[in-house]
């Protein structure tokens, strides 16, 4: 449980670090408000997941998802490519946004189905 725990940090870290420091301006409004709300929960998800650690003693260290990192990567690729119209890079990233969190709560789920007392 403390290796999907640190990788649940992992996640929320890197999405937490990459939206820190990029910015999604060509989101239509309603992929704007998923873009913020998700950012929000991942923000929020990094400091429970960080409590959770310290409570048990757990230092995650240099944890890191790679397939979070493909993700970020590919996000990146969109956001910065001037190829496509506005309309097509917001549906792009909005569905590649949508593979994401997917993932991450796939993550979540997973810990939650590990604490189970089958």
């Amino acid at each position: 449980m403390g290796k999907e725990l640190c990788n649940l940090y992992a996640i929320a870290k890197q999405v937490n670090l990459y939206f820190d420091e990029n910015k999604a301006d060509f989101l239509s409004e309603k992929g704007n408000a998923v873009f913020q709300q998700y950012r929000a929960f991942s923000q929020h998800n990094e400091e429970q997941v960080m409590q959770a650690l310290r409570n048990l003693k757990i230092n995650p260290g240099n944890t890191v998802d790679s397939i979070v990192m493909e993700m970020i990567e590919n996000l990146e690729d969109i956001a910065s490519g001037n190829m496509y119209d506005k309309d097509v890079r917001s549906m792009g990233y909005i569905m590649s946004l949508n593979r994401l969190v997917s993932y991450h709560a796939a993550n979540i789920q997973n810990l939650e189905y590990g604490t189970l007392n089958l």
